[in-house]
């Protein structure tokens, strides 16, 4: 017979009643040793888990100010500045293209417009950042700009065959030069940018009748490549065609800004 008690003072009672029935030395064969209780460390499980908990937080945090000092150390100051030409470029009612067509057209169109403009763009290219509907580029000279934007438009005006039953890929473009920042990873930052994408989607009611200046009477919307001030003057001594379109005003920048054409042929 084995008997079991969890009670405190219980196995001394078991192992007196065992002597008086059996005997000593059979008691001492039926007194099982009483198992040990599993004992758990309630501190040291504690502990354990918020040191873990404290380094999975510290990690966090780590990556969390590396991104700030990442921005901080380009608040602080740009990597480097550089003069250059920038080439905006867009595509023209992507979002009618979506609907009267589909996404998957759409979608063709864009990825379409990113691979001629690479391509026209060639080795002259100094920096290349998609932007959805088209792109940005940077060139050393506003003439290796305005050559690239002038093979993409003439690439880009017959209908490609992958854009069927679409219509032709329509684009707008701008070229703008000046001084560009550079952060740590080369990205181009800075005042060229910004006006180049404002002069790229400039409509032609933002264009005002100023005495003394010339004027189109009709502003072209789209397959057209608007010039800055300062670009137009680095094509001066170039063999380069482009003409005034007139003055107006550029949303973010102050006054009025006079905007050229670039002029192409389709051949």
């Amino acid at each position: 017979m084995r008997l079991w008690s969890s009670r405190s003072g219980s196995a001394a009672a078991v192992a007196v009643a065992l002597v008086s029935l059996f005997g000593a030395d059979h008691a001492a064969a039926q007194i099982a040793p009483t198992p040990p209780l599993i004992h758990f460390d309630w501190g040291s499980i504690f502990d354990y888990a918020s040191h873990a908990l404290v380094g999975a937080l510290a990690a966090g945090a780590g990556v969390l100010a590396h991104r700030a000092w990442s921005r901080r150390r380009w608040r602080r100051g740009p990597a480097g500045t550089v003069t250059e030409a920038v080439l905006a470029v867009d595509l023209v009612d992507s979002t009618q293209l979506a609907t009267r067509y589909g996404e998957n057209l759409a979608m063709r169109a864009r990825n379409l417009l990113e691979r001629r403009a690479l391509a026209a763009a060639g080795s002259s290219v100094t920096f290349v950042e998609n932007t959805g509907d088209g792109c940005m580029m940077t060139f050393p000279s506003v003439i290796a700009a305005t050559r690239a934007a002038i093979k993409l438009l003439r690439g880009l005006h017959d209908r490609p065959p992958d854009m069927a039953p679409g219509p032709p890929v329509e684009v707008r473009a701008a070229v703008t030069y000046g001084e560009i920042l550079l952060d740590a990873r080369g990205v181009r930052h800075g005042a060229a940018i910004n006006e180049a994408f404002r002069l790229m989607s400039v409509a032609g009611e933002a264009f005002v009748a100023v005495e003394g200046e010339e004027r189109l009477e009709k502003i072209p919307d789209r397959n057209r490549v608007f010039l800055d001030e300062d670009a137009a003057n680095e094509l001066r001594s170039a063999n380069v065609a482009f003409r005034p379109v007139g003055v107006c005003r550029l949303k973010g920048f102050g006054g009025f800004h006079r905007v050229y054409e670039l002029q192409w042929t389709e051949t």
